[in-house]
């Protein structure tokens, strides 16, 4: 016991930034004491112990380390729960599950980051004003408490997205709090790592920025009034690049942004009662979001992405069904009544809800 808590001591008192000196003063003894501790050459006088859990906000069962284990393996087991709930786009039970996590380890860390995102997986924008409070409240104590690097960012990321409707300022100086998009650690792997390992990494990063670069092409046209054409080229952009990466038609899991981004195009081609490009961007909508339905694991094989495996466990969404079933949502819009009675869209509409869930 002397060996964990010496480190937990040291560990707590970092992350509080204060020295031993501060420590000892606090609890009225000698700093050599506290020094002892975390040497492993001494241990705190058990009538301390109250009190050093409360000065590190946590309970003495988790300063003597004696329930880490117990919480590790109960946190894992609703990691990997969790995990289940993402692959099928069950938000509703997610959140319960990490509400019940959170009731019961309230000061983890990575309890308050899965709730954090959690609470809005729907994606509502703005986010209502009760769930952003919950969500600043969540991220800003992440931010107090966590060193790790990955939880930081994720809080920051967070925080930004939420403080977005609601305070542009904060949002910025969350944003702000981000790498440099020339320093980021991808990049800078990539920068060391050489061989096969360096080509992995190096691919991985690749396909992580041509999807970045399609995203933001398609998000630029929703901040200004853009026209029919310029959503359309946009949109364009975002699947020429998508393809030239995945070059063997091989897209793996890309299939549900070309999905995405051909629906796009389609409703552009609508409002402006083009029905030959209409039918052929739904048509293209309708092939990406059947593959998606009945994709397996697979290996990628274009000459860019050829180290990169995809497998079906590690996708989330935050939505029930499919793509065929988002795809057949998004035909109900009026814009598409024009063709509606056209035996190309009966067809897409079959096809759909052959594969729909």
């Amino acid at each position: 016991m002397e060996i964990m808590i010496k480190d937990k001591l040291r560990t707590l008192r970092q992350q509080k930034n204060v020295t031993q000196e501060a420590l000892a003063h606090h609890l009225g003894i000698t700093s050599q004491s506290v020094g002892k501790w975390e040497r492993g050459e001494g241990f705190p006088d058990i009538t301390l112990l109250p009190k050093l859990a409360l000065y590190f906000d946590v309970t003495v069962d988790e300063l003597l380390c004696v329930d880490r284990a117990r919480i590790d393996e109960t946190i894992e087991r609703y990691i990997k729960e969790s995990r289940t709930y993402k692959q099928t786009g069950n938000n509703a039970k997610n959140l319960a599950l990490w509400e019940k996590a959170y009731a019961e380890f309230p000061n983890d860390c990575r309890v308050m980051e899965e709730l954090m995102y959690a609470i809005n997986r729907d994606g509502e924008y703005p986010c209502p004003p009760e769930k952003a409070e919950r969500i600043i409240a969540l991220g800003e104590a992440i931010l107090q408490k966590s060193t790790d690097t990955v939880q930081r960012e994720n809080a920051i990321q967070c925080l930004c997205f939420t403080y977005k409707s609601l305070d542009k300022e904060k949002a910025l100086q969350y944003a702000d709090m981000g790498g440099s998009f020339y320093t980021t650690r991808e990049a800078l792997r990539c920068s060391t790592l050489d061989g096969e390992e360096g080509v992995t990494e190096s691919q991985l990063y690749l396909r992580a920025l041509i999807h970045a670069a399609a995203l933001e092409a398609s998000h630029m046209t929703s901040k200004l009034p853009f026209s029919h054409m310029e959503i359309i080229e946009a949109h364009r952009f975002a699947i020429d690049i998508l393809k030239l990466l995945f070059s063997d038609g091989n897209v793996g899991y890309a299939v549900t942004e070309l999905s995405y981004y051909y629906r796009r195009i389609a409703l552009e081609y609508a409002k402006m009662k083009d029905a030959e490009n209409t039918l052929k961007a739904l048509t293209e909508d309708c092939h990406y979001a059947v593959t998606e339905a009945t994709l397996q694991d697979m290996d990628y094989t274009a000459p860019l992405v050829n180290r990169i495996k995809q497998q079906k466990a590690g996708i989330h969404k935050n939505y029930t069904g499919n793509s065929c079933n988002i795809a057949l949502n998004a035909l109900e819009n009026t814009h598409f009544d024009f063709v509606r009675d056209t035996e190309e869209f009966r067809k897409i509409v079959t096809e759909l809800k052959k594969y729909a869930e």
